[in-house]
This record gives structure tokens, sequence and C-alpha cells, in this order.
């Protein structure tokens, strides 16, 4: 878990249905999100569709929930006690994840969305990390 550790942002998702067909990005053009990962090893997330011209909150896409997390190998598995959907809570959320360097592709199991089965991908950068110096911490931007 240590080498999740930090604030991650939302780069980019992708869909595909069961076929391998390329769907609309599951959460628009300028998706949103932060990941927070703890060396007390908890993780809260939070994202949704960024872009300006959504029609209505439904199409939105918001979703956030948080817990304990482990990581073992490449299956990060977070026991959600809080989300934003309800009925996540006492389950689990079980992503592959892929970790390279200070980006993190998280593949959540193929389900349906919507209506419609999809595998989608969500690519994470972190923007933050603590140093190992006992600093408060350190990040991609200038001070």
């Amino acid at each position: 878990m240590d080498s999740l550790i930090g604030i991650w942002r939302l780069v980019e998702g992708k869909a595909w249905d069961e076929d391998g067909n390329s769907l609309s990005p599951p959460y628009g053009a300028c998706p949103m999100g932060q990941i927070v990962f703890t060396a007390e090893g908890r993780m809260l997330a939070a994202l949704c569709n960024g872009d300006t011209d959504v029609g209505n909150e439904t199409d939105r896409g918001y979703s956030s929930y948080g817990g304990v997390c482990t990581l073992r190998g490449t299956t990060l598995t977070t026991d959600v006690d809080i989300a934003s959907d309800t009925r996540r809570i006492g389950g689990q959320q079980v992503r592959e994840a892929f970790l390279d360097g200070d980006r993190l592709l998280l593949r959540p199991p193929l389900r349906a969305y919507n209506g419609t089965k999809q595998q989608r991908e969500l690519l994470w950068q972190r923007i933050w990390r603590p140093s190992d110096d006992g600093d408060q911490g350190s990040n991609d931007r200038q001070k």
C-alpha cells in the first residue's frame, strides 16, 4: 500500500461494451476526480463528469466511496464504510490496479451501467505524496 500513498487526480476514463466496442468516456471529456490513500490504509475517492455542457444532474455520473483498502498484487480491494450510494456500505469495491511510477490505472470488473455491460478503465496521476524526510509533503506544483 505504501506505493499508493498520496493524492491522485483523475486524468482519463475509457469504456468498452462486452464486445469490445468503444463507448463514450464514463466521466465525460473533462473528468474530475481525486483519490486519497493514507499511510493508515484508508482511501477516499470522489469522481464525476466535469463537462460544462451536461444536460441534467442525472448525466453528471457522480460517485464517491471510501474505507479500509488493501493492495495484493494487482488487486485493490476497499471495504466500503462510507459512500454516496449507501447500498455500497458494508460491501467491497475491487479493482485491478496497475502502477507505473506516479500513474495508476484502475479497472473495475465488467458490469452493467445504465443497462449496458461495460469494461471501464480510469487513469490517475499522483499530484501529491508525503516526502521521505518527515516534511508535510511534496507536490508537482511550483511553490
